[in-house]
């Protein structure tokens, strides 16, 4: 979003919802802060806990962004067209996805969903911190003020918006290009008819006062890490990360990327552990013969560090049958696991308590020689 020039195009805007989930990078957060700003008086706060939804090329993460988008605009008594507005706006700016920016260092300190790189715009409206900055970026990253905030501009537009349709609403209230918005408004009308319905009083609210959207991994944004993380560590993380959302596949994923349009759990790990070593380091595609290969460092259990691979064996089985990155923990103190899990599902952070009742080896590789690779 930007209220001067916004560089959105109309052909980025019909893209595929599932053509949309490929930039995804987690930073690393700073523990002293919190995920989000307390809301002020008086704005809807929405609702937490699961969705019970699916929609094909949405996530959960996603889903729950969307119901707040509806669950707020109910709470505020919003037009069913603001509504819609909203979610298509959501959508285009952002997949639904509460994003960092690298322009604005100050919001890689909090959780989100990834990064953006349109101007210095942030979360998921795209929020220009050059233009909104005021605030403050802990209100900025924090969706739920994002969400208040456009049906606050919507507000704004008083009666004239009784005679403009959902994508003109959205237009002027995020200035963007021309006809950005009218690509996901079938997709925006079915997420409304889906939350529409809801009671957002009966729900699990977010309340004012307290950190908005909740943080962690079943919470607005994706849990931090702890700062011990190295650098190669690090950038394990951030290039597998890129690709939360995208499906699983079996046998997909090489050095460069997906491919047959996805990840394996081995394809996600060889082509993070390349990506970060700058080339060095080519994994095979098999979860035994990276846990062998000779640039594995066994580590022991309990001494693993955000970026090392973790191997799961079954009991009774010799080789391991899964892998994934361990990626730190949450704020309640658990152990999670970046991966790609099985047929069906998308790359995630799940618990690493899900695999308890295996031999879990844990592999840390390293690259001292070369910078890691720039994303592309």
């Amino acid at each position: 979003m930007d209220t001067s020039a916004k560089t959105v195009t109309a052909t980025a805007a019909g893209l595929p919802v599932a053509l949309l989930l490929l930039l995804l990078v987690v930073v690393g957060a700073d523990s002293g802060l919190s995920c989000a700003a307390p809301l002020s008086a008086g704005s809807a706060p929405g609702v937490s806990g699961p969705t019970g939804q699916t929609v094909a090329g949405l996530s959960e993460r996603q889903l729950q962004l969307a119901r707040n988008g509806v669950a707020i605009g109910l709470q505020r008594r919003m037009p069913e067209s603001v509504i819609i507005a909203e979610l298509a706006a959501q959508a285009t700016e952002s997949t639904f996805r509460n994003l960092a920016n690298p322009a604005v260092p100050e919001s890689l300190r909090y959780t989100n969903d990834g990064l953006g790189y349109d101007h210095d715009s942030v979360g998921p409206h795209q929020i220009r911190f050059s233009i909104h900055g005021s605030v403050g970026i802990a209100r900025l990253m924090d969706p739920i003020f994002q969400i208040n905030w456009f049906y606050d501009r919507a507000a704004e537009l008083g009666p004239a918006a009784q005679q403009m349709s959902p994508a003109e609403i959205a237009q002027a209230i995020e200035n963007s290009a021309p006809n950005a918005y009218g690509a996901q408004l079938d997709l925006a009308r079915r997420l409304y008819a889906m939350f529409s319905g809801l009671d957002p009083g009966s729900m699990p609210r977010t309340d004012a006062g307290t950190a908005a959207g909740g943080c962690g991994a079943t919470g607005s944004g994706i849990p931090t890490r702890p700062a011990a993380a190295s650098g190669f560590g690090r950038a394990v993380i951030e290039h597998a990360a890129r690709w939360m959302g995208t499906p699983y596949v079996w046998g997909g994923g090489d050095a460069s990327g997906p491919t047959g349009g996805g990840f394996d759990c081995s394809g996600l790990t060889l082509y993070a552990i390349y990506q970060a070593s700058g080339g060095q380091i080519r994994l095979p595609h098999y979860t035994q013969a990276q846990q062998d290969h000779p640039s594995a460092r066994p580590v022991p259990l309990g001494s693993q560090q955000p970026g090392d691979l973790i191997f799961f064996t079954a009991p009774g089985d010799s080789d391991s049958h899964h892998v994934g990155i361990y990626y730190g923990r949450d704020e309640q103190g658990r152990d999670l696991l970046l991966h790609a899990p099985q047929t069906g599902q998308t790359v995630t952070i799940t618990p690493l308590s899900a695999w308890d009742g295996e031999r879990m080896d844990i592999r840390r590789f390293q690259s001292e020689d070369a910078p890691p690779r720039s994303r592309t």
